[in-house]
This record gives structure tokens, C-alpha cells and sequence, in this order.
């Protein structure tokens, strides 16, 4: 945990990735997510852009990016969106549909890794 404590200090954003589990984000994220309890009054990860990237098989996704930007939120980062891949196996998210009704997954995806380093640069 300290090598993320030390990248999330040193970057100006933060994508966060993580397939959903149950109509949430995987344990794994969620461990980090609740370690960060300790930046909260630290105010480390304030000002930081930060972005949520997630991919489900059919449903949760909403759930999840709601959840990670809530996250962002608490700790007063500026939030760049989120983008939701959805597919029933592996890989299909490469060519599969994203949130919006305009692009794929992995074209919302570049979209936010735009916005996010547009967003890091103002």
C-alpha cells in the first residue's frame, strides 16, 4: 500500500480501474479505497483529477462509478467522469458498448484519459 500512497502523492490524476463484483467495485480496489481513510484529514488527495473506469458483464456498473466518484468526492478531488465497458467475456469490452450512447467502451475510455490529462494541464 505504501507504493500507491507514494504514486497517488506524486501524480496530478488518477484513473481508477476495476471490474465490478456484485454490483460494486472488486475487494481489491476497495482495500485501497479504505486505506485511504487516512488521507482524509492529511487532505493529500485534494485538487487531484481523478477519473473511474469500470467494466461488468451486465449489470453494477452504475453502481461502481458512482461509488468511486463518491470516493473522489470525499477527498475533494476534481472529478473527469467515468466510462463503463460491459461484456460477457473476456475481451468483448474491446469492442463492446460503453455508458454513453455515442461510443464504445474503449472510445469513452480514451475520452477520459483526454479529459483527465486536459484537466491536469488547466
Amino acid at each position: 500500500m505504501h507504493q500507491i500512497f507514494d504514486c497517488m502523492e506524486k501524480v496530478d490524476g488518477i484513473i481508477f480501474g476495476t471490474p465490478v463484483y456484485f454490483v460494486n467495485v472488486s475487494a481489491q480496489a476497495k482495500a485501497v479505497i479504505d486505506r485511504t481513510y487516512s488521507y482524509l484529514f492529511s487532505r493529500k488527495l485534494k485538487g487531484k483529477v481523478a477519473a473511474a473506469i469500470v467494466a461488468t458483464r451486465r449489470v453494477g456498473g452504475w453502481q461502481a462509478l458512482s461509488f468511486l466518484q463518491s470516493f473522489f468526492s470525499i477527498h475533494d478531488m476534481k472529478v473527469a467522469g467515468g466510462s463503463i465497458g460491459y461484456g460477457l467475456a473476456k475481451g468483448d469490452v474491446l469492442q463492446g458498448p460503453g455508458a454513453s450512447f455515442s461510443l464504445n467502451a474503449i472510445e469513452e475510455a480514451k475520452h477520459i484519459g483526454k479529459r483527465v490529462v486536459n484537466l491536469c494541464s488547466s
